[in-house]
């Protein structure tokens, strides 16, 4: 058994005439250290995909496992364990929180894991050692980018979903933070 299992998922908005389907019938699996790259049009299901494989949105139906974890079986406060210690996200508008800094932005994540790596040594591996006591205000779009990235790594995950992880780096930074 692969270690995600994304079988015949479909996610429905709306009703009748009305309804959308985000995604339907998606299927993929992916190995233990595989990586894994989701592309599309816009409008594809590409984000609702890792949303609902991270436990951040539900399937209308269809079944999600990862490493034997039946994740669109799991009860509200399952699903919000399952997201703090086994996911670590990188989001598309990164979510940072704009009142702290860089560094507290990545220990708010690092601390409600139990083996999470060091937020200013990850915060460094990303090229931010000079940036740490930074608000996301005073950062570029590419900073807050790789804040994004550090908060989601320092968790040390199992799984690490990221929605367009480098858009807003250029190639070179892009290519290192990969």
């Amino acid at each position: 058994m692969a270690y995600i299992e994304f079988d015949n998922v479909v996610k429905s908005y709306g009703s009748g005439d009305a309804e959308v389907r985000a995604l339907d019938g998606a299927s993929f699996s992916v190995e233990r250290g595989e990586l894994a790259v989701v592309l599309g049009a816009s409008g594809a299901g590409k984000t609702t995909a890792l949303n609902i494989l991270g436990g951040m949105d539900t399937a209308t139906s269809g079944r999600v496992t990862v490493d034997g974890r039946d994740v669109t079986a799991e009860s509200e406060s399952e699903l919000v364990e399952y997201r703090r210690a086994d996911v670590g996200f990188v989001f598309q508008f990164y979510n940072l929180v704009p009142n702290l800094t860089a560094l507290e932005n990545v220990e708010l994540a690092a601390q409600i894991c139990p083996d999470s790596l060091d937020a200013r040594e990850t915060l460094e591996k990303v090229g931010l050692g000079a940036r740490l006591s930074n608000f996301p205000a005073q950062l570029s779009g590419g900073e807050q980018q790789r804040v994004s990235i550090a908060r989601a790594v320092a968790k040390n995950p199992k799984l690490l979903l990221c929605d367009e992880p480098t858009g807003a780096l250029d190639y070179a930074t892009g290519k290192q933070i990969l």
